[in-house]
């Protein structure tokens, strides 16, 4: 009997999981899922906590409620690959395995610009955004920055939508007018795999609200005494508050497995997702993919389950000498622009002659049509 290991529990890990449940039910093979965590905890949570939306608690699922009964539930920290041994190590056992699937997801690196790490709250981590949800409340003027600090990073329109709800928390106690609102990026357009259509229509929604957009700025260093900003360009921004997305890159533990190449990444075959390590699959954020056309794969957690389910079925085709099914390149977005609103996003990677991309206009009912995605994956994950 064989035994795949997948490490992590996040969008990946859990629709492998999911997929793979009925395979481990029938003996063919073990399954174990390891995470560090305790709790699946959806990404957007951190924005509707800023929101006021909810509470942070009701976004998270404890893996003790998962529904795979016959999948392995490890709660434990990696910390070791071997490849050539085929063993995992995490702090209390060691795990060989047949077929590996990383799905750690990203590490977040404030640390790689000098000074982001004492000056800025990460809109990344949920404890840091509901400390800078308190300071918003606090603040009565001055300058408020979006910035996302390096590419590629998880969730493209993440910090459109930051400044779009920073924008409403603001309006809501009238003291918007006495408050300069901008995001910078290295990025050329906000969501550049999606096309020029849609970057001018998140920048547009940006005009609207009087938020100033600087592109084609990445931040050399953050000046912590004089709350300034250096961009490599040599420009500088002095801030009042400061919501950074932090540098990006694959998790210590797979750097130092030498799965990850120059761009901190691990690159893998797209639509299989093979490393360059024997039965070893990497996907989700920390996988380093390039489309057809050259350009980098966009990591998003629809993308993540979309890449999970494509090799899960190709194991257990693999196993059960069948045909795997191909990876669709497919996914569905919805673009929170405050109001009680957001702007359904649909975009097609593989689509002949490069990504397509199209997104739908506000309304209530994209915002319903976000908590409905929410609610289908947690049924579908962890049960009622």
């Amino acid at each position: 009997m064989g035994h795949i290991i997948i490490l992590g529990a996040g969008f990946a890990g859990l629709a492998l999981a999911s997929e793979l449940d009925d395979l481990a039910r029938s003996g063919t093979t073990d399954v174990t899922l390891v995470d560090r965590s305790d709790r699946f905890t959806m990404g957007f949570t951190m924005q509707w906590a800023l929101a006021g939306r909810r509470a942070p608690e009701e976004g998270a699922r404890l893996y003790a409620s998962l529904r795979t009964r016959h999948v392995r539930f490890v709660h434990d920290e990696v910390v070791g690959i071997d490849v050539g041994a085929r063993v995992v190590a995490t702090k209390s056992r060691r795990l060989p395995y047949d077929r590996l699937v990383i799905a750690l997801g990203a590490e977040l690196a404030p640390e790689l610009v000098p000074g982001l790490s004492e000056a800025a709250y990460n809109l990344y981590e949920l404890s840091s955004v509901l400390q800078f949800k308190d300071a918003i409340a606090r603040l009565q003027g001055g300058v408020v920055a979006i910035v996302v600090t390096s590419v590629p990073f998880k969730c493209p329109p993440a910090p459109y939508e930051y400044a779009l709800l920073v924008d409403d928390l603001l309006r809501a106690r009238g003291v918007r007018d006495k408050v300069r609102l901008l995001v910078t990026t290295p990025e050329p357009q906000p969501m550049p795999v999606a096309g020029k259509a849609v970057g001018d229509q998140i920048r547009a929604l940006m005009a609207d609200r009087g938020i100033e957009y600087l592109p084609g700025h990445r931040p050399k260093a953050v000046e912590v005494g004089a709350r300034k900003i250096v961009f490599e360009t040599g420009a500088d921004l002095s801030f009042d508050l400061l919501g950074a997305v932090p540098p990006h890159r694959a998790p210590k533990v797979v750097r130092d497995a030498g799965l990850a190449d120059a761009s901190g990444f691990v690159p893998v075959e797209l639509g299989t997702f093979r490393t360059a390590a024997k039965d070893v699959y990497a996907v989700g954020d920390i996988a380093a993919i390039k489309l057809p056309n050259g350009s980098p794969h966009p990591k998003a957690g629809v993308f993540a389950e979309e890449q999970a389910l494509a090799v899960a079925r190709l194991l257990a085709a693999e196993i059960e000498g069948r045909e795997g099914a191909a990876y669709s390149g497919r996914g569905i977005c919805f673009v929170d622009v405050g109001r009680g609103e957001a702007a359904p996003a649909e975009i097609h990677v593989l689509a002949p002659g490069g990504p397509q991309a199209s997104m739908r206009s506000p309304s209530v009912e994209g915002l319903e049509l976000k908590r409905r995605f929410e609610r289908e994956r947690f049924e579908r994950w962890f049960g009622g």
